[in-house]
């Protein structure tokens, strides 16, 4: 037995666990921002019984992926980060959006 290929199938095993689940994260705090939009950081994190780091780092992906946005906000006197959903139509170009006002059903 190659103990460097089995550690190597093991390394490979728990990325595409952690890759999954921050899938299933990701997807899990996005269900909650469309229901709250503009939601802070810890108050998602309230929401759904996580660290507020865990929610950060999924809101840092799914900002990259383009799916929410950010905008700095203060709250008594405080500096916080509010959570934006996209909406669909801004995936859209103006184009595409009239071709699908256009069509038939």
């Amino acid at each position: 037995m190659n103990p460097g290929k089995s550690g190597s199938n093991g390394m490979q095993a728990a990325r595409d666990a952690r890759v999954r689940e921050g899938l299933d994260t990701d997807y899990k705090l996005y269900e909650v921002i469309n229901r709250t939009p503009r939601s802070s950081v810890y108050e998602l994190a309230k929401e759904l019984g996580w660290s507020s780091g865990k929610v950060y780092g999924s809101v840092r992906r799914l900002e990259k992926d383009g799916w929410i946005r950010t905008q700095k906000a203060e709250r008594d006197g405080r500096s916080v980060l509010k959570i934006i959903p996209v909406k669909w139509h801004e995936f859209l170009t103006q184009e595409e959006i009239e071709e699908f006002k256009n069509m038939e059903f």
